[in-house]
């Protein structure tokens, strides 16, 4: 059982003309998650391989569901990102917590997707939607089936497994029963399926997909904006971090599926002479009962909590950490995936301090990127720790070295915009 291979090629073939493509998002820039940087960074570059992009997503108001400065909730709105036309329609802002605003909030937005879609995308060649959330792949179907064109579903999360593996809803619940169903339909009524991760393609083929219709494109980092020779952010002077002091940076959201808590959990009973530090920047659903956790456990003067910044500042923070923790929840679902801040440490030579397993356990440690470490295990994270002590700043750059050329040949998000483009073209059709 093999995915297909998408083929890379350094430009796009001239004797075929572009492509004209609607790509569905729940997320895209501003808001500054790991969705919103996959799609506008592939759709960038494939802009800059000649093709045509629409993307159709709401009003960014991700993590707080409050809508940013400059937007409106109940507007639709035209704009150009980096060549690329940007259909952002009316949304019902939801903070990503409580089932039924969130609910509300990812039912309201597919709606006006396929609205807006069909009254403001010129023709096009195919529909790309991205899942999760789940009703964005509905929309995005829906859609294509009006507009009679393929679609094509990429799946970034397993839904509804990961809703269960969070906690947010039981396995027997009846919206889960539904959620499985459209699942299911969506699998199966796709022209062809781009999947993160090759842990996914066996539950695709098991919903019925052939592997030949499967594309494996990974997560990545633009490596040109995770440059390792940006300057490093003033995090030491600011929080009073000793130069010498092991500084473990967690940069991202602060979501049900991260255990961040673990990181306060091991400062609280790593042994003085590690002196280490950690630095969590960043906003979610799990912010607040982090902030309760560090103030319980008395570990604030070695846990720093600091807010989200904007994109273009996490290379400045990488750049100066001694390491970029990267921590999920103990769940069999999560061992299928590969978090984008895996390839952002690589491109920025930070050794990557892991708390996930499988597959992204095994990319990490063929890459000599990192250590990994049991989740959930706040001795086992400890140790590991002394392990990356001991390697000393010498060693750490030797393995942060690795992780780059690794990140190089694997995992340019443009080498990848390259490969989809090469797995849609021969599925589009043409105007």
């Amino acid at each position: 059982m093999r995915a297909r291979v998408a083929t890379s090629t350094s430009t796009r073939d001239p004797s075929k003309p572009p492509m004209r493509l609607a790509y569905l998002s729940h997320y895209f820039p501003p808001e500054s998650n790991a969705p919103a940087a996959r799609v506008h960074e592939l759709s960038r570059a494939l802009v800059r391989l000649g093709h045509e992009v629409h993307v159709v997503t709401g009003q960014p108001n991700h993590p707080r569901g409050v809508v940013h400065p400059g937007y409106r909730a109940a507007e639709y709105r035209r704009e150009h990102v980096d060549g690329i036309t940007v259909h952002r329609v009316p949304t019902f802002p939801a903070a990503n917590r409580g089932v039924l605003l969130r609910g509300l909030g990812y039912a309201a937005m597919p709606t006006a997707q396929l609205a807006l879609g069909l009254a403001k995308l010129p023709p096009v060649d195919l529909v790309l939607a991205t899942s999760p959330q789940i009703f964005t792949g509905l929309a995005g179907l829906a859609l294509a089936r009006l507009r009679r064109v393929p679609f094509v579903l990429e799946v970034r999360d397993l839904w509804p497994e990961s809703i269960v593996s969070v906690g947010a809803l039981a396995a027997t619940h009846p919206l889960i029963r539904v959620l499985g169903r459209l699942e299911h339909t969506l699998y199966r009524s796709a022209a062809a399926i781009v999947s993160v991760t090759d842990s996914f393609v066996a539950h695709f083929v098991g919903h019925g997909v052939p592997a030949a219709n499967i594309a494996v494109i990974k997560n990545g980092a633009d490596l040109d904006l995770f440059d390792p020779h940006t300057p490093p952010a003033p995090l030491r002077q600011q929080l009073g971090i000793p130069e010498h002091a092991l500084l473990a940076l967690f940069c991202g959201t602060i979501g049900m599926a991260h255990d961040v808590g673990l990181l306060a959990r091991a400062a609280a009973i790593a042994p003085p002479e590690l002196e280490l530090h950690v630095v969590v920047v960043g906003d979610g659903a799990g912010r607040a009962a982090l902030a309760a956790e560090i103030a319980a456990l008395g570990v604030g003067d070695r846990v720093h909590l600091l807010p989200a910044v904007p994109r273009r500042e996490v290379p400045g923070l990488l750049a100066a950490a001694d390491l970029s923790a990267v921590v999920l929840r103990d769940s069999p679902t999560f061992a299928g995936v590969l978090p984008s801040k895996i390839f952002e440490a690589m491109a920025m030579q930070r050794p990557v301090l892991l708390g996930v397993r499988g597959e992204a356990q095994a990319l990490v440690e063929a890459a000599g990127a990192g250590l990994a470490f049991t989740p959930g295990d706040p001795a086992a994270l400890v140790a590991t720790l002394r392990t990356f002590a001991m390697l000393g700043a010498p060693g750490r750059r030797t393995m942060g070295q690795q992780a780059r050329r690794y990140a190089l040949v694997h995992h340019d998000r443009t080498a990848q915009a390259r490969q989809l483009a090469a797995f849609l073209e021969p599925l589009a059709t043409r105007r």
